[in-house]
């Protein structure tokens, strides 16, 4: 036995996480070992010294310095802060009943998927939204937003209006996240288009990281024609084979302007409220799978 200080105290009074990395480091200088596998060397750490024992471990000059004897040092871990920074040293083990599978990490994208995952799969704990959608206009953000924040209540999905230009909204988002091929947003973008567009804007989108799953179509033009029909129903007198001029919707001899309409939807709509199917499967139930 060996007696040690940290800070002319008796290590035995120092935190829990200061004897597991005296421990931990002393049995890295051991000379009889030149393989060691650590089980969650995360434990009792702050994420500040996880990612300088990280470091540590994988910096050839510092490890040939400390103990050079040591050829291969082995982790399982929880924290994203001890994955390697070489793709190929990074693999996942999963058990299903009996079996367990161990997987190498190829790809950047298998990498990113492999770090989202260990940080809970949510990326609300980092204060970011869980998924963000780009519209085109007006009446189509507050509608859309409205029915997320009803259907999806505990989870924070940011719509953006895209003014009319979706790709300048990507663009900033590329901008402000970093290539969106490899970054573990990507799934989680979606685009929202009028059956009726620029085009090339899809391919366009696609060639900019959207994935072309998550850019949504409208099968007719115009947001109005997914609003739901008891509500369109209650706004022209018992109808809802609506129709659209420039800013105007028209059914059963009653004409209100997009504004107003959108208006009237937003006030009645609740979580009661039956939507039409395309917008539940071609949005939201994209959006719920995606943030699961």
């Amino acid at each position: 036995m060996r007696y040690v200080e940290v800070g002319t105290q008796n290590i035995s009074v120092a935190s829990s996480g200061a004897r597991l990395l005296a421990t931990l480091l002393g049995l890295c200088m051991d000379e009889r070992f030149d393989v060691i596998l650590i089980d969650e060397p995360e434990l009792g750490l702050s994420p500040r010294v996880q990612e300088r024992l990280s470091r540590l471990f994988q910096d050839p000059a510092k490890r040939a310095a400390l103990f050079p004897h040591l050829t291969n040092i082995y982790l399982a871990t929880h924290s994203h802060l001890f994955l390697s920074e070489s793709l190929a040293d990074n693999f996942v083990v999963a058990k299903d009943g009996a079996d367990v599978s161990l997987t190498q990490i190829k790809t950047t994208i298998d990498r990113h998927r492999l770090q989202f995952n260990l940080l809970g799969n949510s990326l609300e704990s980092l204060f970011l939204p869980a998924a963000i959608v780009v519209v085109e206009g007006k009446t189509d953000f507050e509608y859309i937003d409205r029915v997320i924040q009803l259907h999806l209540p505990t989870r924070r999905v940011t719509v953006i209006h895209g003014s009319g230009d979706v790709k300048w909204k990507i663009r900033g988002l590329e901008e402000a996240l970093g290539d969106l091929q490899r970054s573990p947003f990507q799934s989680r973008i979606f685009v929202v288009l009028d059956s009726i567009h620029q085009p090339g804007l899809v391919a366009d989108l696609t060639a900019m990281g959207v994935l072309r799953e998550n850019i949504v179509t409208w099968t007719q033009n115009g947001i109005e024609h997914l609003y739901p029909e008891s509500l369109l129903r209650d706004s022209f007198g018992g109808t809802s084979d609506i129709s659209i001029e420039d800013d105007r919707i028209s059914a059963g001899g009653i004409t209100l302007t997009k504004s107003d309409l959108c208006e009237e939807v937003l006030v009645k709509i609740d979580t009661n409220t039956v939507l039409p199917d395309e917008l539940q499967r071609e949005l939201l139930d994209k959006i719920e799978a995606a943030i699961a």
